[in-house]
């Protein structure tokens, strides 16, 4: 009775939708991030000093220095939330399915979700260099990758590289190139032109479909071996 009702909970499990896959897996982050990887967060902000360029970055580095003022204040029990004082940036910092996880229904922010979004944002910053550390080297300022001379002959160094200067003439080949080539997938996924290969929905979701081959001929070498096994 207990495999029977652990196979049919393992169904359902399979079953779930993405939404469900994404909670569990926001469960399975916090309780890691709490119970053992938080205890870092307060000797890395306290060692790391973080530059941004870009003001669309801006409320990353806000919702950082909203870490490190309530890094003394101690979380008594899991469902502490950040002082009504403090206006914890969400907008650029909290994605959407995350929300209900940081926000509660009174508006109040909770400490351990928000501050898992923060380092989130945090290391995609970094990997964009939006956001960068003075001293570093693969994470430094990215205006110090430009040649010295760079303002100064702007048309040699973007002919060097083959980009158009006009940001919108860069968009629009980019563009161009993203059509043609889902023109090129959607044409080659036509019904019927396929094979054994079909794009199906699953669950409200879509699935790559393969159909089973056909029976294959049995390998000569297997007919030799199962000879050869009857024989002895």
């Amino acid at each position: 009775m207990a495999g029977g009702t652990t196979l049919k909970a393992l169904a359902a499990e399979a079953a779930a939708n993405e939404a469900r896959y994404r909670a569990r897996v926001r469960t399975v982050l916090r309780s890691s991030y709490s119970n053992h990887w938080r205890r870092m967060l307060s000797p890395l902000l306290n060692a790391l000093e973080l530059k941004c360029n870009n003001t669309a970055y801006r409320p990353v580095m806000e919702a950082i220095d909203l870490l490190k003022r309530c890094l003394d204040q101690p979380i008594a029990k899991e469902g502490a939330f950040f002082d009504e004082a403090e206006e914890a940036p969400l907008g650029g910092v909290v994605r959407e399915e995350w929300r209900k996880a940081v926000v509660d229904e009174h508006g109040r922010v909770e400490r351990i979700p928000c501050e898992l979004c923060v380092l989130v944002s945090l290391r995609d910053a970094l990997r964009r260099r939006e956001i960068w550390v003075p001293g570093a080297n693969r994470w430094r300022n990215p205006e110090d990758d430009l040649p010295p001379d760079f303002e100064q002959h702007r048309d040699v160094h973007y002919d060097a590289i083959r980009q158009p200067q006009d940001p919108e003439k860069f968009i629009g080949a980019l563009h161009v190139r993203l059509r043609e080539a889902l023109t090129r997938f959607d044409t080659a996924l036509e019904p019927g032109t396929t094979g054994w290969v079909d794009i199906v929905k699953k669950h409200g979701e879509s699935w790559t479909k393969v159909s089973p081959l056909g029976k294959q001929e049995e390998p000569e070498n297997l007919v030799a071996l199962k000879a050869e096994i009857e024989r002895r």
